[in-house]
């Protein structure tokens, strides 16, 4: 899922409402973290990958999996040979949630050490700022880390050098706010592709370990993650409170996975209501399909077009503003519908007991739509990966935009009242920008999200709901028209 800025791109992709909620409860679709390069980039596939990490074996053992370090010391013993180059994308990288075609990144800002490398069939990448750099600006480590997860992607993230100079490539614009306060930055690629909850902590957790053991223990660790990944920070806080100083949740997934899951697929399959044979049936969809074709979803979008009613009863159900933001989020979820059951072993997703409401002519929609049935160990294992619980013991900032069609910004309301029930609503607080798309965060204001939060974790004031301040703290951010759109040409599609 692009925006104004380059390291977060909009999302045309899907989601959609929750039967009780309106406004809905979006599928966490999000590609990509900014902390790639081009060439990291893969074609979509349905790795299948399976198995609870939720924790690793002590460090102690692995073989230190360095490489293409830039300004560090040398490679101890060990180092586990870098995988082969990944193919170069076939096109289809448009509905990655944190990329462009090009993504930007920032001249080095500060001097930094980087070190990228595998561990345990997980790549990963480390930059520590080093200090001045040749303008005599940056900064010295802190000895304060922050864990990055990315977000949803078809497969998992790979860090490979700059082929021109056979060294990593600078930070991202969003990365090198946080390498600007000083902080060092790990980010785990993840060995899964894909709704990665199952594996990705684990690995997370390796890489934390394999941090200290590196660089020496940091003094504390924050989280930021963005869309899947911003569930992934959700979780980790609740689950290893005593692991992390607080999080900061961007564009993220803070409802139940099976609940947004099933939405996601009832959403497709009222689209199968109503243009039949378009996209692939959903029990049945090839292995090679493209979880952001822009081919499929013009095809699709022209569908839409061609049948006005038929359009505005699945954009009212799904709340999404135009027939191309519906197309690539059905096109998005297609791929994701089929991830999920490769992952769960079977068809996790049932929609026998679901009453269609909310549309432009609900007994029609009731009437035509194919009801299926889950598998139940399938549907169990949608359940249990993800779904939080709201027992926060560590601040908790999400920031999100006003209009996302992918994850619905009132995905937050859903956690705020799980923490209110359980007595830790002060631990929560949800803020937004007023920005169009998915992600679509601009990196100065992940920089004064994250201030807000360090401040807080501090023994500073609670942070305020509602509208992102400024740095200073003295008015709502803003950004001016001319020099930052909030609009995009297309909601929900990458600039």
């Amino acid at each position: 899922m692009k925006c104004a800025h380059q390291d977060c791109p909009h999302s045309a992709r899907n989601v959609l409402p929750l039967q009780h909620r309106r406004s809905g409860y979006a599928a966490v679709l999000s590609g990509r973290a900014p902390g790639s390069h081009p060439a990291s980039r893969h074609p979509a596939s349905a790795r299948i990958v399976l198995g609870l990490a939720l924790s690793l074996a002590a460090v102690a053992g692995l073989q230190w999996p360095t490489r293409g370090m830039a300004q560090a010391v040398g490679a101890p013993q060990g180092v586990v040979p870098p995988r082969a180059a990944p193919p170069k994308p076939t096109g289809l990288s448009q509905l990655s949630e944190t990329e462009s075609a090009q993504p930007t990144r920032a001249a080095a800002a500060v001097a930094v050490k980087t070190e990228e490398g595998d561990l345990g069939g997980s790549d990963f990448r480390i930059d520590v700022p080093s200090g001045e750099n040749a303008s005599g600006t940056g900064a010295r480590w802190n000895r304060q880390l922050v864990l990055y997860y990315h977000g949803y992607q078809p497969e998992p993230e790979v860090f490979r050098p700059n082929p021109a100079t056979n060294a990593p490539y600078p930070p991202t614009r969003l990365v090198t706010q946080l390498l600007q306060r000083g902080y060092a930055v790990a980010q785990p690629g993840y060995r899964s592709g894909g709704w990665a909850i199952a594996t990705a902590p684990g690995d997370a957790d390796a890489l934390r370990h394999y941090f200290s053991k590196r660089n020496g223990s940091p003094q504390r660790t924050f989280i930021v993650g963005q869309s899947m990944g911003g569930l992934l920070t959700v979780l980790s806080l609740e689950q290893n409170p005593h692991d992390y100083a607080g999080g900061l949740a961007i564009c993220g997934v803070l409802a139940p996975a099976d609940a947004i899951m099933q939405r996601a697929f009832a959403n497709r399959v009222a689209f199968d209501a109503f243009f039949p044979g378009i996209l692939p049936d959903v029990e049945h969809i090839p292995a090679g399909f493209h979880m952001n074709d822009p081919a499929t979803a013009s095809v699709v979008e022209k569908a839409l077009d061609a049948h006005a009613a038929e359009a505005a009863l699945l954009r009212s159900l799904a709340d999404i503003h135009t027939n191309r933001g519906l197309a690539d989020v059905l096109v998005f979820n297609t791929f994701v519908i089929q991830d999920l059951r490769n992952k769960a072993g079977g068809n996790p997703f049932d929609n026998r007991n679901l009453i269609y409401t909310g549309t432009t002519d609900d007994n029609a929609l009731n009437a035509r739509v194919r009801r299926y049935a889950a598998d139940a160990r399938a549907l169990h294992y949608v359940a249990e990966y993800g779904s939080p619980s709201g027992n926060l013991r560590r601040p908790l900032l999400a920031l999100h935009t006003t209009y996302d069609p992918l994850v619905p910004a009132s995905t937050a309301g859903y956690y705020d009242e799980l923490t209110r029930r359980l007595g830790v609503g002060d631990r929560f607080v949800q803020q937004y920008v007023d920005r169009d798309g998915h992600c679509n965060v601009t990196p100065e204001q992940v920089g004064a999200a994250f201030d807000e939060l360090v401040s807080w974790s501090d023994g500073g004031a609670r942070p305020e709901p509602g509208r992102l301040p400024d740095a200073a703290g003295q008015k709502p951010v803003h950004q001016e028209p001319n020099a930052v759109p909030t609009q995009p040409k297309t909601v929900g599609k990458p600039q």
